[in-house]
């Protein structure tokens, strides 16, 4: 059970895969996860993060932006369809 302080963040995007997500395929999955998570407790984030660009050479650094991109972008659309914005 989540708690009324708690938030919950799920992965949307991931930072391994070199297909980069679309920003409606971020929002089918915010969509999905607000059917079991209050959408006031609900955040997107990535998988499980980036690796530094400099010292790690499997998500390439304009790679990384666009899948950013696609999840801030997808989470907006996410937040228009549930009244938030």
């Amino acid at each position: 059970m989540i708690k009324p302080d708690q938030r919950v963040f799920i992965g949307v995007t991931d930072p391994i895969s070199k297909e980069i997500e679309t920003p409606e395929s971020v929002y089918e999955l915010l969509l999905t996860a607000a059917k079991y998570i209050p959408v006031e407790q609900l955040g997107s984030t990535d998988d499980c993060g980036f690796s530094p660009f400099a010292y790690d050479i499997s998500t390439a650094r304009e790679v990384a932006y666009q899948k950013i991109k696609a999840r801030l972008e997808g989470t907006k659309l996410a937040e228009m369809k549930l009244g938030l914005s």
